[in-house]
């Protein structure tokens, strides 16, 4: 899912996964390294919430895009990684 419009300073940075919370407020993507490199805040609603929440909620969204880059990646080798059902399941309890 790409969380922005056709903007060419965006495009510079493949995005290999992200993560959007269920009523659509707020949006992770994640690049091919793993980072998390845009989060982005698609309603008006996060206007209403203080600091300390938009910022938990902004790590709450990105952790489950970085979840969703390593249980994209393949075999772990005996490492341990979410699996693709956890990270949805985290993504649909992102309740915001």
């Amino acid at each position: 899912m790409d969380l922005v419009d056709d903007d060419a300073e965006h495009r510079d940075v493949p995005i290999v996964a992200s993560a959007v919370s269920a009523k659509r407020t707020v949006g992770a993507e994640v690049n091919a390294e793993g980072f998390v490199v845009a989060v982005r805040f698609l309603k008006d609603a996060v206007r209403q919430w203080d600091s300390y929440t938009l910022g938990r909620r902004a790590v709450q969204v990105a952790d489950v895009a970085h979840d969703r880059y390593l249980a994209n990646l393949g075999d772990s080798n005996g490492a341990a990684r979410p699996t693709k059902e956890s990270v949805a399941t985290a993504e649909r309890n992102l309740n915001f």
